[in-house]
Parts: structure tokens; C-alpha cells; sequence
């Protein structure tokens, strides 16, 4: 099995590592910005409202969301590329937090998992 991605966790918050390069997210081991891996987010990546501008992209529209608390929120969405391992991937951005939703971990990897004593995450294929 291949390992697409390595991360940490930290206080129980599993997360990967990125940076923005050329107007694309570039998800490596060691980078600039921390990206929560959250299971409970079924879409694509949400990222702050800074991290979105610097990006490359294209506006789908807005769409509706349900939130952890149970609010239903409307978000505009975005198509960008995401880069793993220099594959380009494309997928829908939303403002929010910096998480990488499930949807998104599935269309570069088919196995997440948590190694607690070591407190690491990886993805793999």
C-alpha cells in the first residue's frame, strides 16, 4: 500500500500539512498551513477566506450546507486544483475553517488511518 500522505495529530486533531504555490494548494509533509482532517465533513476542502483568495479558481455558485451544529448554511462554492504528489486534483473549495473533507480524501486516497501511540495520520492508496 502505497502512502499518499503522512500528518500528525495533535490533541486528538488529526491534520496534513500545505502551502500554496501558483495559485494552487500543494499538500505536503512540512508546509505552512495546517489542514484538519475531519470525517465529519463529507464535501471537499474548506479553507479561511485568506487562503481561498490566493487561490486559483472558478465560482460554481452557491450551495447548501449542513453544519456540525445542525445549521443550514448556504456557501459559495469554487472549483480549484489541489496538488499531491504533483497529481493535480480537482475539487470544490468552501470558505471555513482549513479542513480536508471526505469527499476530497477519497478522490487521492482509499485508506485513512490513525496511528494514536505515534500520533500520525496517513493516507494511503
Amino acid at each position: 500500500m502505497r502512502t499518499i500522505l503522512r500528518g500528525q495529530i495533535a490533541k486528538f486533531v488529526p491534520s496534513f500539512q500545505g502551502q500554496v504555490v501558483a495559485g494552487k494548494l500543494v499538500l505536503i509533509e512540512s508546509g505552512n498551513l495546517t489542514f484538519t482532517v475531519d470525517s465529519g465533513f463529507s464535501g471537499g476542502v474548506a479553507l479561511t477566506p485568506e487562503i481561498l483568495e490566493s487561490l486559483d479558481k472558478k465560482f460554481m455558485g452557491d450551495e447548501t450546507f449542513v453544519l456540525a451544529t445542525g445549521n443550514v448554511v448556504a456557501l459559495p462554492t469554487y472549483r480549484g486544483q489541489v496538488v499531491v504528489h504533483n497529481q493535480e486534483v480537482e475539487t470544490l473549495f468552501i470558505p471555513g475553517n482549513s479542513l480536508l473533507g471526505l469527499e476530497f480524501l477519497s478522490l487521492i486516497g482509499t485508506v485513512l488511518s490513525f496511528h494514536l501511540k505515534h500520533q500520525t495520520v496517513r493516507l494511503a492508496k
